[in-house]
Formats: structure tokens, C-alpha cells, sequence
């Protein structure tokens, strides 16, 4: 009798632990979703994204590169080091022992960059960058006073031209949004990532699968007939065509993640070569952020990840012609100086005097291939001017149309 009473009592025991083990797992599910009932589980996040192995970071040899000039542009790649003043190229070439990529190119000017703000933000500085209009900082593709002004995607598609979006931080960042929407807070992620949808951007690659990873999203994108990857090993598999989104990190894409940021430029450029012509933006988004950490350490990294996409861009171009090629900055970022003694031990830390704040110090433009020289013969231009330069090449080739604004503002 004991004997049945005891093993009555243990099974008991057992289905309360069962029971307890399985409320628990409901609670933590529950807690997982609160607020949170639009995102679906994705591979896209730092824990669970299959990289079996980090991205080599180093400096790559510097090369002379020879592109042809004399030629109608065709394509334009604008490759963009937010934050990346002057004298951050010139430390990370003291570290390097040698030049950047970006400092054998043809064609060098400066550039000015303050907002209607003063000293700018991104947002601004991208749509100065893409609309040649000056705005308010955290306005994106809309004028001072609020009016949607035609983006450089905008320019391009109405042309005929593809067009692509790559970048380190998350895809509707300031950058890439100040490439193709109208809103007049750059913080609105989700109207931002709809908006780039509705105009139709042919490849967006970049972090953000916060955004892009939720139920109605993803229905979003599938019905507007967009291929959605997300992770390294989709993306170097390849096998889809345009539209496509890959959104690889649940936000931003620091050094050494992969796919890198030469990984998702190069499947860009396969994906947007053809007889059409294309525009594409290339950002190296942590410069700035690591910059405004006071870390020099990851600013050097971050340059090796850009000194390589650079350097694989400027080879690409080499191989077709009717490409120009335009290295700049939306900004300086951290007040940086060049140490007395250019050692690589003495860029550190104690060159940052901004206290990670941006500053309006003008910065740096390299361009190359197809007319660079002829279009960028200014030492100094502003950059709103970026933008006035890029249409007046496109127009040159394929024609004026009609301004082409795809998305109203904020919608």
C-alpha cells in the first residue's frame, strides 16, 4: 500500500514539474512577442546569423587604377564614408603605411557641407547629397520648408536607369533614405523602408531585419514582387533577380560582419549591369558611429572595410566603361587631427576633439572614370553641387524627363 501511495505521489510530482516547465515556456514566449506582434522570427540577428567566420579585416595593397575617361557616363557609383573627414584618410593611410584606395583616384576637390541647421546631420547631408537642395537637419528629400524635392533614385528611374541602395547600417538609415524618400523626420524607419519600396529601388542590401522582417513587411515586399534574403550564405548563393532586399543583421553591420560590405556591393553590381545604366549608392555607415565613440581602434577598422570595397569598386569600373566613380562624405565627425609624429601608435584615441560631435570642416571628394575630371573641376564645390553634377552627367546621356517624385511626404 505504501508502496502504491509513494509511486502515486511521484508520478504526481512528475506532471506538476511537466506542467510547470510548459507555463514557463508560455510566459517567456509571451514576454518575447509583448509588443512585438508584427515581427517574425528571422536568421537575421547577431545570434543566430550563420557566419562561420568573421570577415578578414586589413588594409588591401594600394594600386594605380585606369579608367577611361573620355567616355558618356553610363553608370554612377557613389560611395559615401559617413563621418569621413580628411584627416581620419590620412590617419588610416599612417596606419596602413601607404595610400588608401581612394587616394589613387584621378580627381580630388573639397567639399562644404553645412545644412540650413549649420553644421549638418546625415539626413541633411544625404539630401543635399542626392536632391541638391540645402534642408533642415533630420529632413530627408523634403526642402526647408517641408516641399519633397526629386531624390537621385527618383532622377535616375525616371530615365530609365536601375538603381541600388547598399549600406553598413540599417536601410532606411538617413543615407540611403535621403537617396529616394520624403519625410521630415529621418526616424521614421518603417514609412521610410515603404517609401523605398514604392519607388521601385532595385537592390537594397544593408542591416535593419527589425524593420524589414515583420509580418506586413514582408507581405510588402512579396507583393510588390521583391526577393527578401537574409543571411551571407542567400546572398553569396545568389540565383535571384531584381527587386531585392537582404537585410542581414537585426540592426546595423559593424566591421567584420558578414556578408561585408564588398560582398554586398559586388552582388549589386552583378545584379544592376546591364545596357540600361544604373545608379548606385555605396555607405560606410560606422565611421561615423565608431567617431562618435571616441574609438579610434574601430575607425581604423571601418576604414579597412571601406579602403577594401573601394579598392573592388574601382577595379570593377576599371572592366566598364562609361562608369564614374565618386568618393565623399556627408560630414566630419569627431574633430579629428593628425598627430605631429605620424607613427600608427599616435592615432589613437587623443586625435578626437570634438568630443564625437560632427563639425562643418569641409570634406573630401576622389571621383573617377567617365568624364571625372571634366565634372569635378572645381577645387571646392558645396554639396548640393554632388547632386547638380550627377544630373547634369545623366541628362548628358539618356536625356531630361520629367521631375519624377514617386512617394508624398511622411507617406
Amino acid at each position: 500500500m505504501k508502496s502504491k501511495f509513494t509511486k502515486a505521489i511521484a508520478a504526481l510530482m512528475c506532471l506538476l514539474m511537466i506542467i510547470s516547465v510548459f507555463a514557463g515556456c508560455q510566459q517567456q514566449s509571451s514576454e518575447n512577442t509583448d509588443n512585438k506582434a508584427d515581427i517574425v522570427t528571422t536568421p537575421a540577428t547577431e545570434a543566430t546569423i550563420p557566419a562561420p567566420q568573421k570577415d578578414v579585416l586589413s588594409f588591401v595593397p594600394f594600386k594605380e587604377y585606369n579608367l577611361e575617361e573620355d567616355v558618356d557616363v553610363k553608370n554612377i557609383i557613389l560611395m559615401i564614408g559617413d563621418g569621413m573627414g580628411e584627416n581620419i584618410i590620412t590617419n588610416a593611410e599612417i596606419v596602413k603605411g601607404d595610400k588608401l584606395a581612394m587616394s589613387g583616384m584621378d580627381t580630388k576637390c573639397y567639399v562644404t557641407t553645412d545644412s540650413l541647421s549649420g553644421t549638418t546631420d546625415s539626413a541633411a547631408a544625404s539630401t543635399a547629397l542626392s536632391c541638391g537642395v540645402k534642408t533642415h537637419n533630420s529632413y530627408v528629400g523634403v526642402d526647408g520648408d517641408r516641399n519633397a524635392v526629386e531624390t537621385i533614385v527618383e532622377f535616375a528611374k525616371a530615365r530609365g536607369l536601375k538603381t541600388g541602395l547598399v549600406d553598413t547600417q540599417v536601410i532606411p538609415h538617413a543615407t540611403p533614405a535621403g537617396m529616394v524618400a520624403h519625410v521630415d523626420y529621418r526616424g521614421v524607419y518603417n514609412v521610410i523602408l515603404k517609401q523605398m519600396l514604392n519607388a521601385g529601388v532595385d537592390v537594397l542590401y544593408g542591416g535593419g531585419s527589425e524593420y524589414t522582417g515583420t509580418t506586413k513587411m514582408i507581405k510588402r515586399m512579396e507583393n510588390a514582387g521583391y526577393t527578401y534574403i537574409t543571411t551571407p550564405e542567400e546572398l553569396y548563393a545568389g540565383g535571384f533577380e531584381t527587386p531585392v532586399v537582404g537585410s542581414f543583421y537585426w540592426n546595423g553591420m559593424y566591421a567584420g560582419n558578414l556578408p561585408s560590405l564588398t560582398d554586398m556591393t559586388a552582388s549589386a553590381l552583378e545584379l544592376l549591369e546591364g545596357d540600361e545604366g544604373f545608379f548606385l549608392m555605396v555607405e560606410e555607415s560606422y565611421i561615423d558611429i565608431t567617431e562618435a565613440d571616441l574609438d579610434m581602434e574601430g575607425t581604423i577598422k571601418e576604414m579597412q572595410v571601406f579602403d577594401k570595397c573601394i579598392d573592388y569598386v574601382l577595379s570593377w569600373a576599371e572592366d566598364h566603361p562609361g562608369t564614374l566613380v565618386i568618393v565623399t562624405a556627408d560630414h566630419e565627425t569627431g574633430g579629428v587631427i593628425v598627430p605631429e609624429d605620424k607613427k600608427p601608435e599616435n592615432v589613437n584615441n587623443d586625435c578626437f576633439t570634438s568630443g564625437g560631435e560632427h563639425t562643418s570642416t569641409n570634406v573630401a571628394l576622389f571621383a573617377s572614370g567617365a568624364r571625372a575630371s571634366e565634372l569635378f573641376s572645381e577645387e571646392l564645390i558645396d554639396n548640393t553641387d554632388v547632386a547638380k553634377i550627377m544630373r547634369k552627367a545623366l541628362n548628358d546621356t539618356y536625356g531630361e524627363a520629367p521631375v519624377n517624385i514617386l512617394n508624398e511626404v511622411g507617406q
